[in-house]
């Protein structure tokens, strides 16, 4: 049984390769096509408005130049759809044969008996984290409009502060009255810490949490001490649970909103 756990652990790890390798070439080509489609938009727009007045223009296009525009047009809809498929099975099959995997080598149960399980434990944390995402959008909505505020009472106040001579100094104005400390989000050394955490865990920028949990478990497992003997393994596993600790949703997102 350890065996055969051990190959089906081998296989998930293969299989998780082959998903990932899927999903970064069509990343690559959803944002190479739409960087074609942004370049040619307005030709797009000109065309379309052609082929409204003369149907019969397209008859005349060449297949290639036509499979061209198609594509275009709707690689960069239904890539982004694929490429959520793509990880979802990557989390709910890879998930499911590492358990089994562990189940077969520890001796004891280790996850959930059913793949159906953790297809639903996939989808609840994705709700989760879009249910979080939208609540950090409002907050940081919100965060700019007490910005946009408080610069006008600012402005408010010192236009007027030559007539009230007691009224509101602008230099005195207490930000946490409105909404508490914003910050901007060019922290110090922070793009350059997600970026080394993402090459750590072997993950490209526009990462999401469950490509970070996957790699994190295989990674973590491949440098533990106790199954690993190399010298350097210790330093590596360390690394690594320190790039999974820096790589929470927050911090994904806002890579993705300020550097992406």
């Amino acid at each position: 049984m350890k065996f055969f756990g051990k190959f089906i652990h081998g296989l998930a790890t293969v299989l998780g390769t082959i998903f990932n390798v899927l999903i970064n070439i069509m990343n690559v080509i959803v944002v190479t096509f739409e960087g074609i489609r942004q370049l040619l938009f307005g030709i797009f727009i000109i065309g379309c408005s052609t082929i409204f007045i003369f149907p019969i223009i397209p008859l005349f296009l060449p297949k290639d130049v036509t499979y061209f525009i198609f594509a275009v047009i709707f690689i960069p809809i239904l890539g982004p759809k694929f490429i959520s498929l793509l990880r979802y099975l990557n989390y709910t099959i890879t998930e499911w044969m590492y358990d089994r995997a562990d189940s077969m080598i520890t001796g004891t149960k280790v996850g959930y008996d059913s793949i159906s399980d953790y297809s639903n434990k996939y989808k609840y944390e994705k709700e989760q984290a879009e249910r979080r995402a939208r609540e950090e959008e409002a907050r940081r909505q919100q965060e700019e409009m007490n910005r946009k505020f408080e610069e006008f009472v600012r402005g408010f106040g010192y236009s007027n502060q030559r007539t009230y001579s007691g009224g509101y100094q602008g230099g005195s104005y207490d930000q946490g009255n409105f909404g508490g400390n914003y910050s901007g989000v060019n922290n110090i050394g922070f793009k350059e810490k997600y970026e080394k955490s993402c090459k750590v865990l072997g993950l490209n920028y526009d990462t999401d949490i469950y490509e970070v949990k996957l790699n994190y478990r295989k990674l973590a497992k491949k440098y533990h001490p106790d199954i690993n003997k190399d010298p350097n393994a210790t330093d590596m596993f360390t690394k690594v649970n320190d790039a999974y600790e820096f790589l929470t949703e927050e911090n994904i997102r806002k890579y993705k909103q300020n550097f992406s």
